[in-house]
């Protein structure tokens, strides 16, 4: 009879560790695609260079555009700003290095 009572605590665990799981990944998965709906395409640019385009990269907080640029492309050398559209499409925002914005 003891080891019964084992066996079934054992499956309760198991059930109870497999529901938790889908909870935690479930979750996960809601919170991934919240934050996906607030990133926003950046386009790399060295206006000192050129004013052809390096790249895109994907940032959450526009105020990082040109640290996220810089990180990836090395040409940038600390000097890329990242652009993007303003939420009418009417003006391309820009942000430097230090988060400062202005129009492109």
């Amino acid at each position: 009879m003891g080891k019964n009572i084992l066996k079934i605590r054992r499956l309760l665990y198991t059930v109870l560790l497999g529901i938790s799981a889908v909870t935690v990944i479930s979750a996960a998965g809601f919170i991934a695609s919240a934050y996906a709906e607030d990133s926003i395409s950046v386009s790399c640019y060295n206006l000192e260079k050129s004013p052809h385009i390096l790249g895109n990269v994907v940032v959450y907080d526009p105020y990082r555009a040109a640290m996220a640029c810089n990180s990836v492309y090395y040409e940038c050398k600390g000097r890329c700003v990242g652009c993007f559209s303003d939420s009418d499409y009417l003006d391309v925002v820009c942000a430097d290095a230090s988060g400062t914005i202005f129009l492109k």
